[in-house]
């Protein structure tokens, strides 16, 4: 038997319910209750994110520090010696980069040491905590964050042409007074050496151009680049008048061009001494006279030497034994008659390696051996480019990579005053009272400076960087512009020489981070 459900009578109303039963089955403001359930875990969610961007943030001003402070210690170190000063120099670097407070960390540790493994490497550690804000409320009151950085020195291949100037005036104290200025170049030249022994599986080649008046180059030129007569002034009586039976009444002397070849045995002042190329070499003074600017003729003695330098006048050398225009002739006094008052520095050198401190330090001691004449930049910078140069007369010495990797070549350019030339001594130029081979307007002085500049921006152009020290110099202003930028020049006043030098060499030997 099947019971149906009994039928509400029509109009009747439905048995109203508890309160709770009514509440149970509304959904009316749900929306709402929901919408503020939800904002608890959004905000934790936001102010994580802020959180936590500004812990990022806080790491990246810690790694910036990190590598701030390893290539600073880097920097300071001598090759592979570990010293305090370079983990002061490095923590110094360090707290400026992350000072005290930065987003409020706290706990800040740094760490600065020589690598375990690697004794030309700098390893760097730091850590902090960065206070949350939101997280706080969570339970989370800081955010730990660190880093690492190692530094070391990229080396490469070097090539250093190292410019000394060794005029009278570096025989004096500096003007704070105290041990010589040559004294404090031979001492302080070894922050150069010093700075760049550490490499490993790399070439550095040193190479030295002591200048004064003259550079003395002749042992390192073939035959061919100075076998060209060499024209002197000499001094002969020139007579005016006559007696009649033909004989001088009255003259003067005067001086004129005569040519003395060097292949001849017997020219000095006729003398029987054995004056030949070797013997010219062997005496210690061989110094030339500068060749005329590429392009211009030599005739008899006479030509010119523009102020612009050229890639030409750096490289150019002498295809046979009568290119008289490319060739250099014998600067000898003996043989001038006009004025015979000239210096011969130390002879220059080419590059090489040296496997020690000692030998170094003999090679600038040899380099400075002679003091004396006066400043005549131009000549120093342009020998020193065509020492350097890999396209020149050294070509066949100077690769522009060593064993697969290029070869960066620098000059290293030091100077303890103005360019001052010299009117009657006798000069690479020589005698401008008689000759006046540099062309141009202005006065000697300007002529000479815009000539030194011009070689410096030639050598520039070649690819090398120069750097300049200015040695107890108040006004730089002609020497600076030969720099290749601010940071390749330098003053000191001799005290900290050493240190100059070891700020280029490290400079040379170009800082990296390794991670």
């Amino acid at each position: 038997m099947h019971i149906w459900p009994k039928k509400k009578a029509s109009g009747q109303a439905a048995k109203p319910g508890t309160f709770l039963t009514r509440l149970l089955h509304d959904s009316r403001g749900n929306t709402l209750a929901m919408a503020g359930a939800a904002l608890v875990p959004i905000a934790g969610m936001i102010g994580s994110g802020l959180d936590m961007s500004r812990a990022y943030m806080a790491q990246a001003k810690l790694q910036n520090a990190c590598d701030a402070a390893a290539l600073a210690a880097r920097r300071d170190m001598s090759g592979e010696t570990w010293t305090t000063s370079a983990r002061a120099e490095g923590e110094r670097f360090f707290d400026f980069n992350f000072p005290s407070g930065t987003m409020n960390s706290q706990n800040v540790t740094r760490t600065v040491a020589q690598s375990t493994t690697d004794g030309a490497t700098v390893n760097v550690t730091a850590s902090a905590d960065v206070p949350t804000t939101v997280m706080s409320l969570f339970g989370r009151d800081t955010i730990a964050i660190s880093v690492e950085c190692d530094a070391n020195q990229d080396y490469g291949n070097n090539d250093i042409m190292v410019v000394l100037d060794v005029t009278g005036s570096m025989s004096r104290s500096p003007s704070g007074g105290g041990a010589s200025k040559i004294s404090r170049l031979r001492t302080g030249a070894m922050g150069l050496y010093r700075a760049l022994e550490g490499a490993s599986n790399t070439r550095t080649r040193f190479g030295f151009v002591p200048y004064s008046m003259n550079v003395n180059v002749g042992n390192l030129l073939r035959n061919r680049d100075i076998l060209r007569d060499t024209y002197y002034p000499k001094r002969n009586y020139v007579c005016t008048r006559y007696w009649s039976n033909g004989s001088c009444r009255s003259g003067s002397y005067q001086y004129e061009l005569e040519a003395v070849n060097i292949l001849d045995t017997e020219w000095a002042n006729g003398s029987n001494q054995n004056r030949s190329i070797r013997d010219w070499r062997r005496n210690g003074s061989a110094c030339v006279e500068e060749r005329p600017t590429i392009g211009n003729d030599f005739n008899d003695g006479d030509f010119d030497i523009d102020l612009t330098v050229t890639r030409d006048d750096i490289d150019l050398i002498a295809r046979n034994n009568n290119d008289t225009d490319r060739q250099w002739g014998r600067w000898d006094p003996d043989e001038n008659d006009y004025d015979d008052d000239g210096v011969c520095p130390s002879p220059a050198t080419r590059l090489r390696t040296y496997g020690n401190e000692t030998g170094y330090q003999n090679a600038v001691n040899n380099a400075t051996a002679i003091v004396s004449g006066n400043t005549y930049h131009d000549l120093g910078l342009m020998w020193a480019a065509r020492l350097l140069s890999s396209t020149g007369m050294n070509a066949s010495r100077n690769p522009e990579e060593f064993n697969g990797v290029p070869v960066a070549k620098h000059i290293v350019f030091l100077t303890d005053g103005d360019l001052v030339p010299t009117s009657s001594n006798y000069s690479s130029y020589g005698n401008y009272n008689f000759d006046r081979r540099l062309t141009g307007s202005g006065s000697q002085e300007n002529r000479h400076i815009a000539h030194f500049l011009s070689s410096c921006n030639a050598a520039k152009s070649m690819g090398m960087t120069i750097w300049v020290i200015a040695l107890d110099i108040s006004d730089t202003d002609e020497i600076e512009p030969c720099a290749t930028s601010s940071g390749h020049f330098f003053v000191s006043d001799g005290s900290d020489l050493e240190e100059v030098f070891e700020r280029i060499g490290a400079g040379i030997g170009r800082l990296r981070l390794t991670q």
